[in-house]
């Protein structure tokens, strides 16, 4: 409905002010009923004076498809146009979400995109961050396929280099008690069956990161500095025990990144390992001086040349000869538009490396990799306390995602006598498995409800109210329906219509939104938009829950119960686009 209007506005201003911009047309929906269902403040863009506004009004209601599906159109000043919608129009669009299809959302000419996210250090747990990353990224490709575009997921291991050798020094250097070890040689000569192993339920990636702290702390002292930089160099020459440690540390790693992926129902199409690929960037550099992009300083560095681009210059290559990170993303480029050819490559990274990101794309398009219009940078805000303190665990570290879901969990499980007090109904197992359902629906909600760069002040209250903008108060709004037509299926339904009242004609013309609301969230990459809408969807039909009748209506029981339906099948719908399970009870 929205763009159609747009199309019809468009046409008729145009031949009264021949420099209009189709993209100046806006249409949107009204905030209240009361207004109307869509608006445009195109009349006061062009200044219309009386003759004006009552000459457009006349051409749109000559207009087939406004006779059709508007009954009503209003203007008001400083020069809006609201317009009603038709009941017609409403049911006709009710019918469309009693059997939800997915193709219901397909637009035309879909594209192709290739998406990172995630992307960790194999040195440590996953932490708060990635889960702000990987959330809002699984976000945004759910609603990209739903829109019918073809999504190729991909995700970078940071597998290499000095951070991951001071995880291996760590271990070599510490026991199990944080003692120093004289030298790293101690343990090294040790069989590689007897180095010290993850205690049994202790988190594997936990134990690789407490070694990667002790290694951090220990390079305030030059020896330990040059002992990191002889793994580093060991581990490139590929000595075969240097190798056997950095396996051992990785596959833990990867073993507990895998499991979280799992429950976060998170995956990639593709994982590149920067151990595989980190030799060839090195020749990239070159190439890009022989061709002119790269300037060599006195030292021998390599530096880049982006002026043309309004962007500050960095280093691409070492005075020594050894690749940057930046060499490596530019040799990773190269091989996602070898492998994966697609119209845009999107990057998920913190907001930390706006700057990076920017001229990485620049050299590429000069590199010829791929032109700068389809590369781009989705950053995201921060995740904090509610003061804006760092979340951090009981030892003082960055919390990570597994202690961040079991506090989650066990927050839900206290609330059994108060909020979820239903939750007795259930056994123990039942229990912990919704409240598991609960936990990880409600963080995941709370980053999805906000804009992508504002960062969330984390309240565990907060995201497991039952009554505020959260995921339990959508997921509870779900059981609700779900119930509702269980007992639906018990009764001989009437088909009596009376007209529609104002609490049935909210949540018709909430699912007139669905498919705008939807398409605005692929076009911007934002969640949150499909996040708010469920919350007003839901709000909406407790309001209509709450005033009318539905399995012993008097008039409208059929209509009602296919409200129902439709709220219900847009409900599982868009969570699921969120990554967060229904509930048939709560």
């Amino acid at each position: 409905m929205e763009n159609e209007l747009k199309k019809i506005i468009f046409e008729i201003i145009k031949k009264i002010n021949n420099t209009i911009d189709e993209k100046n047309i806006k249409v949107e929906k009204t905030q209240s009923i009361e207004l109307g269902d869509y608006s445009s403040n195109i009349l006061m863009i062009i200044k219309a004076n009386k003759e004006i506004q009552n000459l457009v009004i006349s051409e749109l209601k000559n207009i087939e498809f406004i006779k059709e599906n508007i009954k009503l159109i209003e203007y008001k000043d400083p020069g809006f146009l609201n317009f009603y919608v038709s009941d017609n129009f409403l049911i006709k669009n009710l019918n469309n979400f009693i059997q939800l299809k997915p193709d219901l959302f397909y637009i035309n000419n879909p594209k192709s995109f290739l998406i990172e996210h995630t992307s960790p250090n194999t040195n440590k747990s996953l932490h708060i961050g990635h889960l702000r990353n990987n959330v809002f990224a699984m976000a945004v490709i759910r609603i990209l396929k739903a829109l019918n575009h073809k999504v190729v997921v991909d995700c970078l291991f940071n597998d290499r280099g000095i951070h991951i050798c001071k995880a291996m020094y760590g271990y070599l250097k510490f026991d199990n008690s944080n003692d120093i070890i004289s030298n790293i040689l101690d343990k090294w000569f040790l069989n590689s069956d007897d180095w010290p192993k993850p205690e049994l339920g202790e988190q594997k990636d936990s134990f690789v990161g407490k070694y990667y702290v002790l290694g951090v702390k220990a390079e305030n002292e030059e020896n330990n500095k040059i002992e990191m930089q002889w793994l580093l160099q060991e581990w490139e020459k590929g000595n075969e025990k240097v190798l056997k440690l950095w396996k051992l540390l990785n596959n833990w790693f990867y073993e507990e990144f895998f499991n979280t992926f799992k429950v976060l129902n998170s995956y990639a199409d593709h994982y590149w390992y920067e151990s595989e690929f980190y030799k060839q960037a090195k020749e990239l550099a070159l190439v890009g001086f022989e061709k002119g992009i790269f300037t060599k300083l006195e030292n021998g560095a390599l530096l880049t040349q982006l002026s043309s681009y309004n962007l500050t210059d960095d280093i691409v290559q070492r005075s020594d000869g050894t690749a940057m990170y930046f060499t490596q993303d530019l040799y990773l480029t190269k091989m996602k538009t070898e492998k994966f050819p697609s119209d845009e490559y999107v990057w998920v990274v913190g907001p930390e490396q706006k700057l990076h990101m920017k001229q990485v794309f620049a050299v590429c398009e000069q590199l010829g990799i791929g032109k700068i219009n389809q590369f781009k940078h989705l950053s995201y805000g921060a995740v904090c306390k509610k003061d804006g303190s760092k979340m951090s665990s009981r030892s003082g570290e960055v919390l990570s995602i597994v202690e961040l879901l079991s506090e989650l969990k066990q927050a839900v499980l206290n609330k059994k006598d108060n909020e979820y007090k239903s939750l007795n109904n259930f056994c123990k197992e039942d229990q912990e498995n919704i409240a598991d359902k609960i936990g990880i629906g409600a963080i995941k909600y709370a980053i999805l409800r906000l804009e992508k760069e504002q960062d969330l002040h984390f309240d565990l209250d907060d995201v497991l109210d039952l009554k505020g903008n959260g995921s339990p108060y959508i997921q509870y709004t779900y059981t609700r329906c779900f119930s509702i037509l269980e007992k639906a299926k018990e009764i001989q339904v009437k088909i009596d219509m009376d007209n529609i009242n104002n609490e049935e004609r909210v949540l018709l013309r909430d699912l007139i939104y669905t498919k705008e609301i939807l398409e605005k969230a692929g076009n911007n990459f934002a969640p949150h938009l499909i996040a708010n809408y469920l919350f007003e969807l839901s709000r909406d039909f407790s309001n209509f829950y709450e005033k009318n009748r539905i399995l012993d209506a008097e008039k409208n029981q059929k209509l009602r119960i296919d409200l129902v339906n439709s709220v219900a099948n847009v409900l599982k719908w868009g969570l699921e686009l969120l990554g967060i399970e229904i509930m048939t009870k709560l």
